[in-house]
């Protein structure tokens, strides 16, 4: 673990206590786990054919390596994963912060409009770019680099990628935050506070199951970084396994996500509690 407390204490600053230890940590592993495979995107069927994870889901308690844990949560690493591994996926290659389109499925798709977006730490817009491409099927394509240095001089930026299909349905997303060094990063510690509506709703479920469906939308002008979404019983005990669509959210100002969740239907009804990088920890109803 030396090289990771090393990593997370130059990128975010030592942790004050465990609860600041767990957040800073799931930053990092959230990052980490989704280089893994889109570096594996990035050279696809060329440099790379496969990637192998050691110790993906110990049956014990860990603080190493996994990927969920014993007791059902999914981490911060869970959902880098998932996103790298989209079979359809936009992202930015690192070091050369060149935006690629990743196309895993074996259907071609035509007329995919790719957007980027890249604002300072408290929203303003720093640049923006978008191409529409045709994807071929099981290859990546080069899209168009973005020039940040001049950006990163004056502190770290938050990079919002979008993909939509050609009827203007979301086929992707992907969110960074970036800096001139790894220690310029610590500047997101000093965010201000971004407070978040959340509406829940009645979703559809399965035989055995209750779903929920949670709008989580950012009114205010503060970027709000990895808000994880958490379900609790009627007696406050969390509920595991629960099945959420996505976790650990960004959302720049003015943007909403739609997040799904299914859990066992014997825990009765839920209720909903967010936490984030940025933001206070807040309870919402369930349904």
């Amino acid at each position: 673990m030396a090289s990771f407390v090393r990593a997370m204490d130059t990128e975010f600053g030592p942790a004050r206590d465990l609860a600041d230890f767990e957040r800073k940590a799931q930053m990092l592993n959230y990052e980490s786990h989704r280089a893994i495979f889109e570096g594996f995107n990035a050279g696809l069927w060329t440099t790379n054919s496969a990637r192998m994870l050691w110790m993906t889901h110990p049956a014990w308690p860990s603080s190493d390596f996994q990927i969920y844990s014993s007791d059902y949560d999914t981490h911060a690493a869970f959902y880098g994963t998932k996103k790298g591994a989209e079979p359809v996926h936009i992202q930015m290659n690192q070091p050369g912060r060149q935006v690629v389109m990743v196309n895993t499925t074996r259907q071609p798709l035509t007329g995919v409009k790719a957007t980027a977006r890249v604002t300072d730490l408290t929203g303003a817009t720093v640049a923006t770019h978008a191409q529409t491409v045709d994807l071929p099927a099981n290859a990546t394509v080069a899209l168009f680099p973005l020039a940040l240095d001049a950006a990163l001089a004056k502190g770290p930026v938050l990079v919002r990628l979008d993909a939509s299909a050609s009827d203007g349905s979301r086929v992707s997303e992907n969110f960074y935050w970036q800096a001139a060094n790894p220690a310029d990063l610590r500047a997101l510690s000093a965010m201000p506070q971004a407070t978040l509506r959340a509406d829940v709703a009645a979703g559809t479920a399965a035989a055995g199951e209750r779903s929920l469906r949670v709008t989580l939308s950012n009114p205010g002008t503060t970027p709000a970084l990895q808000t994880k979404l958490t379900l609790f019983d009627g007696k406050g005990v969390q509920i595991l396994p629960a099945y959420f669509s996505d976790n650990y959210v960004s959302l720049l100002p003015g943007e909403t996500r739609d997040v799904t969740v299914a859990y066992p239907g014997d825990r009765g009804v839920a209720t909903v509690r967010l936490r984030g990088w940025n933001s206070p920890a807040t309870t919402i109803g369930g349904r």
